[in-house]
């Protein structure tokens, strides 16, 4: 999501309808009773298209929550007023901060940890240190404190989080003479860094010149996260938390660029992939068209909603675990650790409200097993704590259990609010060195001018 300035705003005022969808109401100051004439506090909470679990599960966790109140003689009780907003994430920001201008804004706002970064420093949201230390977020899988940490505070509650692997296409590497026993271990040859990022790639040539695949290797087609785990993968870091700057590593960015060049010069991947519809994406991938796809474990989801099979239309869960394995991306040298990448979405609460303590209260009881695990088995995320990937429900689907140690091999975008810009400036350098308008070592020359102007001192450069 791009960073959004005060000059957006005024050209974006035009669009103050869309708050009346999420706009407070005299509930949310207590005017509303309720039959045991207690007064009624109405939060509100937003979220993005399509996942309505993230805000539905509030008003779940509100029914436990007035349990308590009324067990401890409280005489309030909650209840949650949910908005589901469907447009782009610029959108959504935008949304957000007008909202908070008008002092409209919901009371706890869902949203990629990336974001947090520009809503602290833009003092929209609270720093809620104190879930670290409560009992529901104790078993917190930890490496996923560091997505919502920033200039040393913790900003959002974790709500779901992800991994990026690669989709390979088993049916391809049966017709390339792979048995059973070899195509359902290859998951554990990356894991132990036996199969690395050039084998990948040699299978994939081998796979597209024997005219088994017409894309060896299929990535995303816009700016996004996935990207950037290559410059992990090679051994580079993207911030640097002491001085908070979004770090260009010469070193590792060029080994990036280069392997994006290398693809394209094989022609592994489409031509056109950073000029492709994610539609076409699907197609390609869930018809057999490529061997290995960058993808993300939701994407079980998306391809059980559309009609992207040519001739099944939607494909459910146990036609691609039958058709598709799924692996971390492998390391880039042999022995090595491979990697993924993870972008947890987070409740932030508003700076402006005037219920904190009771949004708190909601945000520790929406951490319950039971409801993380109903969102992640409906939506295909993976869960924030261990208790609830050790819930029956979750443990019952045979994909997510498969994939949720790929959660100790993970990694986080930073939540520096500059960041959007670097990532948007190294998309048009892959994008360039793809197109073959650019060798990788111009790529970088022109890149590191960019960011120089993009950022300024925000930037730190590693050469």
């Amino acid at each position: 999501m791009k960073k959004i300035t005060a000059s957006v705003l005024s050209t974006f005022i035009l669009a103050m309808g869309i708050l009346s969808g999420c706009g407070k109401t005299d509930q949310s100051v207590g005017s509303e009773s309720n039959e045991d004439k207690s007064k009624v506090v109405t939060i509100e909470a937003q979220t993005a298209a399509p996942e309505i679990t993230r805000v539905e599960n509030l008003e779940k966790a509100a029914e436990k929550l007035n349990e308590e109140l009324k067990q401890q003689g409280k005489d309030i009780r909650v209840k949650v007023k949910t908005n589901l907003f469907e447009g782009s994430w610029e959108e959504y920001a935008k949304q957000f901060m007008l909202a908070f201008k008008a002092k409209k804004e919901p009371d706890i706002y869902a949203t990629g940890h990336e974001n947090i970064g520009w809503l602290a420093d833009g003092n929209y949201i609270l720093p809620l240190d104190e879930l670290k230390k409560s009992k529901e977020y104790s078993d917190v899988f930890s490496t996923l404190w560091d997505s919502v940490t920033y200039k040393g505070h913790i900003w959002g509650a974790l709500q779901d989080t992800e991994a990026r692997p690669v989709f390979y296409n088993k049916d391809v590497l049966r017709k390339l003479g792979w048995s059973e026993e070899q195509i359902n271990n290859l998951p554990e040859k990356v894991k132990n860094g036996e199969f690395t990022l050039d084998d990948m790639t040699k299978l994939a040539e081998e796979a597209e010149a024997k005219g088994l695949v017409q894309f060896g290797i299929i990535h995303r087609p816009v700016d996004g996260p996935d990207f950037h785990v290559m410059v992990y993968n090679f051994g580079g870091k993207l911030y640097d938390p002491e001085e908070n700057k979004i770090v260009l590593d010469k070193k590792a960015v060029e080994k990036q660029l280069n392997y994006y060049y290398e693809i394209a010069q094989k022609k592994l991947i489409p031509g056109n992939l950073t000029q492709m519809e994610w539609s076409s994406i699907h197609k390609a991938v869930v018809n057999g068209k490529a061997l290995f796809y960058y993808g993300g474990i939701w994407n079980v989801f998306n391809w059980s909603q559309d009609n992207f099979h040519e001739k099944l239309g939607k494909v459910d869960e146990k036609w691609i675990n039958e058709h598709f394995g799924m692996m971390l991306i492998p390391a880039a040298e042999k022995g090595g650790k491979p990697i993924t990448l993870s972008h947890p979405f987070v409740y932030t609460v508003s700076s402006q409200t005037e219920h904190l303590e009771l949004v708190k209260r909601l945000l520790e009881l929406v951490a319950n097993p039971a409801l993380q695990a109903e969102h992640d088995v409906k939506t295909f995320h993976l869960p924030v704590t261990k208790s609830a990937a050790e819930h029956p429900d979750f443990k019952a689907n045979e994909t997510l259990g498969n994939v949720t140690y790929m959660l100790e091999y993970t990694t986080f975008l930073p939540n520096h609010e500059g960041f959007p810009k670097y990532s948007k400036a190294v998309f048009d350098a892959i994008q360039a060195v793809e197109l073959g308008k650019k060798t990788p070592k111009e790529a970088l020359k022109d890149l590191e001018v960019q960011l120089k102007n993009d950022l300024g001192d925000q930037l730190k450069i590693v050469e």
